[in-house]
C-alpha cells in the first residue's frame, strides 16, 4: 500500500493534507505507478505503508 506525502503530512481521502497516519483516513494506492503519477502532478512523494501502522 502506498500513500502520498506532502509538506509534513499525507493526502487524505477528501484530497486535503492531513498529519494523521490512520489508514482509514488516507488516500491509499495499491499500485506504486498510480501513486507516483499523482505525486508527480502535485509535487509530493510516494511512501510505502504497512498495514500495522497506526
Amino acid at each position: 500500500m502506498y500513500a502520498i506525502k506532502v509538506f509534513h503530512g499525507y493526502i487524505s481521502k477528501d484530497g486535503q493534507r492531513t498529519r494523521e497516519k490512520s489508514l482509514e483516513k488516507l488516500l491509499i494506492f495499491n499500485d506504486r505507478k498510480q501513486s507516483e503519477a499523482l505525486a508527480d502532478k502535485i509535487g509530493g512523494r510516494v511512501k510505502r505503508l504497512e498495514k500495522t501502522q497506526v
